[in-house]
């Protein structure tokens, strides 16, 4: 079934940070009904103000069970033919394994990776309840390539993937498709200070959001079930998951590099 942007309501976690500030943009252009979920009330309001369309917020942590019974309660008066999750709200904390503290790990896999299972789950029958539901789950180039100092984030994005590639065959026969599409580096304040310096000295494409979104929505429309954004990392993809050890070799020239830039990064 082709999407009707018109007749689609959309569920956006992490609405208000770069890349969710340009999916909201994008949506709202062709039409869609947002419920925005984020942290600060005070952002979501105004986002709300800036939209062309009519959208309801609602401010809370992704992790939070009283955040999503909201968005459920909320979901129970809230109808749209084609209905949508974007699972998008998203955490990084570079830096070297032994340097990360076990909270930062915990709180990188809660809310890249448990939160979409849960929040589908949860959403799981508001879906069915359409002529056509679709999970968008984001991920990264990092869910396809592992790549040190970014362990913890690339064991929840290739979570995020397989939960996603899984889920997908799990629906077959069903109205609901699910969707892993992956960005590469992004301007967006996920990154730290020290991320930014590694991707100015390695030479890495740093894209803009509204760049991303726009992809994004592309192949939504195009109703891909899997997509990675960007050449040549989308190559990278495909040769690590043939040829790791090339890419490990590629990366390894690199190694000083990232372990000085991002060495100090987390303090345990």
């Amino acid at each position: 079934m082709r999407i009707h942007w018109k007749q689609l309501t959309v569920v956006l976690t992490g609405a208000y940070g770069g890349l969710g500030r340009a999916l909201a943009g994008e949506l709202d252009q062709l039409g869609a009904r947002l419920i925005l979920v984020g942290r600060d009330d005070e952002q979501l309001m105004a986002m709300q103000q800036m939209l062309h369309q009519p959208a309801q917020r609602i401010a809370g942590d992704v992790t939070s069970a009283e955040t999503l019974s909201e968005v459920v309660a909320l979901l129970a008066t809230t109808g749209g033919q084609q209905r949508m999750l974007i699972n998008n709200a998203a955490l990084s904390h570079a830096g070297f394994l032994i340097q990360q503290s076990a909270v930062d790990l915990q709180q990188m896999m809660n809310v890249n990776l448990t939160a979409p299972m849960v929040w589908t789950q949860a959403l799981m029958p508001w879906l069915e309840q359409a002529k056509k539901g679709y999970v968008i789950n984001v991920g990264s180039s990092f869910g396809g390539i592992g790549y040190p100092g970014f362990s913890g984030y690339c064991a929840s994005k290739f979570g995020l993937r397989g939960f996603t590639q899984a889920l997908n065959r799990e629906l077959v026969g069903s109205t609901i498709q699910a969707s892993y599409l992956a960005p590469r580096a992004m301007s967006t304040p996920i990154n730290s200070t020290a991320v930014d310096k590694l991707n100015e000295h390695l030479g890495n494409h740093v894209d803009d959001p509204r760049d991303i979104a726009r992809q994004i929505i592309k192949a939504i429309s195009q109703q891909r079930e899997e997509q990675f954004f960007g050449w040549p990392e989308k190559l990278y993809v495909k040769l690590n998951a043939v040829l790791p050890t090339v890419i490990s070799k590629a990366i390894r020239k690199d190694q000083s590099t990232i372990q000085s830039l991002l060495n100090n990064e987390v303090k345990p």
